[in-house]
């Protein structure tokens, strides 16, 4: 060998192990992808870059898993490489919950009891299903606290493909949002009104546990200090957010002060109202029927003041969630699913707080008009275009539900149910003598209120006393999205909305078709097959031919 190919040789190889050596040690992604699904965002960036102490991630999705789960695992490790590049305080291990297990049963057993809920996964294959059991979760560790993120996002009515494409979308806002949690030093502070026979405890359960990790929350009794409502003020004014969940009674004119003083300091406010009253017991009881009435509680020109007026009427819709109802009679008796126009199903709207969000639940909800003033209105919730408001007093009957339903008399357009309102808001006490001895505040500071039209919003299902996820009907295996709706609404409220910037992000992700794979399976072996053998037999052959031509001349 010429001394000259020695040294081009013994350059190649050093170069090769160079280039393995850096690749080892640094990440680098040139992101072709329409999607720009391997790019992160600037507040990732800096959120990363912020986090100044061990986090070590356990990837709970080893071992063998099916098609899809694969492909959300490659997605998972191909986002935790760039943080690691980006923060090497970040560290990941991928687990196999099942390695080693003698009991699987038990062993899901307590993954329940921990939150961490497996899914099934069925594969229909030549006549036969196979069931693997997967956990689609991470768990999150720094010091002596850690933190469950779920990697699974379920809406109703989704396909496995659909939903292992949402999870790849929001891959980077769960992964964020379990690093806020996990690291969170000071909470803010979340009033919920116990006075004014708002919702009992039980009912709000579902949301305020899923809010404890990220707030401190306490009820607060509006009522405590008659003789001083001052004093209930300026505790009042101690929180970041008063929330108002289905009051049942009215508020005079010294609380109503309290809850203007407190937006006009720049506090966030949730409402959720029913400006008319339905007697559930009865409607779903022995009965079968009740009587719609308004149901006035003194906020009407506090809102109005705010630009928002709650109508007293009842918006139906042909878009709406099923109930179930008993059909026949003694033995023959059947349970069936019929739609309930009473109970529409609101597609949030394309705005941080409702992106990737499915369909939202609302019972008996009432339309909203907005009025003009200074103050900046976006639209959250709404009703479809084949909507139909009815105005108390009605009897609605529970019989309504069994008969045929008539498309053309829904002929009105979407209702607003659910708004957002951020500025600064005039003062409904502003030249008018206060209810208490209090120096109103001159100059408002910038706030935000949210109003829904609709008082069970927030409330969850209770079964055999205890509270189901909220979101959940118990009587159709529904899952609506309100509890994740009502958490960005929150989140929003005390000035997260860049976090919730991530989850407008979206991926489009190529499947296969396992109808069509399974139909051609044949063919597509013999193709996968004998293209490559094809083209052996051609590369093989031309080679020949070049040699005879070689050695002829």
């Amino acid at each position: 060998m010429h001394k000259k190919e020695a040294y081009k040789l013994f350059a190649a190889a050093f170069l090769l192990l160079a280039v393995s050596f850096i690749s080892t040690r640094f990440t680098w992604i040139i992101d072709l992808t329409s999607d720009h699904r391997y790019t992160l965002s600037e507040n990732t960036k800096t959120s990363l870059l912020e986090i100044r102490q061990p986090v070590i991630i356990d990837v709970l999705l080893g071992g063998d898993l099916p098609p899809e789960y694969l492909r959300l695992r490659s997605e998972l490790e191909v986002l935790l490489n760039q943080f690691k590049s980006i923060n090497p305080l970040i560290q990941y291990d991928v687990v196999d919950p099942f390695k080693g297990a003698t009991q699987t049963e038990a062993l899901v057993q307590e993954l329940y009891e921990f939150g961490l809920n497996p899914e099934i996964s069925i594969d229909q294959e030549n006549q036969s299903s196979a069931q693997t059991i997967v956990v689609p979760w991470l768990i999150l560790n720094s010091e002596n606290n850690s933190s469950r993120v779920a990697l699974l996002q379920k809406n109703l009515g989704d396909t496995p493909e659909q939903r292992i494409e949402q999870s790849i979308e929001q891959l980077e806002y769960q992964l964020l949002d379990g690093f806020h949690k996990l690291l969170l030093k000071k909470k803010k502070r979340i009033a919920v009104i116990s006075s004014h026979q708002t919702s009992e405890d039980v009912l709000l359960a579902s949301l305020l546990n899923g809010l404890l990790p990220y707030y401190n929350i306490a009820s607060f009794d509006l009522k405590a200090f008659p003789d001083a409502p001052e004093k209930t003020l300026e505790n009042l004014l101690r929180f970041d957010l008063v929330m108002v969940s289905n009051p049942k009674e009215k508020f005079s004119p010294t609380e109503k002060f309290m809850l203007d003083q407190f937006t006009q300091q720049g506090k966030s406010s949730l409402y959720l109202i029913d400006p008319v009253q339905i007697a559930s017991d009865s409607l779903f009881g022995f009965i079968g029927n009740s009587v719609a009435v308004p149901y006035p509680i003194e906020l009407d020109e506090l809102f109005f003041k705010y630009g928002v007026r709650l109508n007293q009427d009842l918006v139906k819709d042909l878009y709406s969630a099923p109930i179930v109802l008993a059909q026949g009679e003694n033995a023959k008796s059947q349970y069936q699913p019929f739609p309930w126009t009473y109970h529409p199903l609101n597609k949030p709207a394309a705005h941080p707080i409702g992106n990737a969000i499915s369909n939202v639940l609302l019972r008996f909800s009432s339309s909203i008009d907005t009025l003009s003033n200074p103050l900046k209105k976006t639209i959250l919730l709404g009703s479809s275009e084949r909507s139909l408001s009815v105005y108390p007093p009605v009897l609605i009957e529970l019989e309504e539900a069994t008969r045929p339903l008539k498309p053309s008399s829904f002929n009105e357009s979407n209702k607003i149910t659910g708004v957002l309102l951020e500025g600064e808001f005039p003062s409904l006490f502003k030249n008018r003598i206060s209810p208490f001895e209090w120096e109103k505040t001159a100059n408002p500071k910038a706030a935000k209120t949210v109003i829904f039209s609709d008082g069970n919003l927030a409330e969850n299902q209770v079964d055999k006393g205890k509270p189901l996820d909220l979101g959940y009907d118990k009587w159709t295996n529904n899952l609506y999205g309100n509890m994740a709706f009502l958490q960005n609404t929150i989140h929003y409220l005390m000035g997260e909305s860049k976090r919730l910037m991530l989850r407008s992000k979206e991926v489009r992700l190529a499947f296969l078709d396992r109808t069509l794979i399974n139909e051609d399976k044949r063919k597509i072996q013999l193709l996968a097959l004998g293209i490559p053998l094809l083209f052996l037999v051609v590369l093989g052959g031309g080679a020949l031919l070049w040699r005879k031509k070689q050695s002829g001349q």
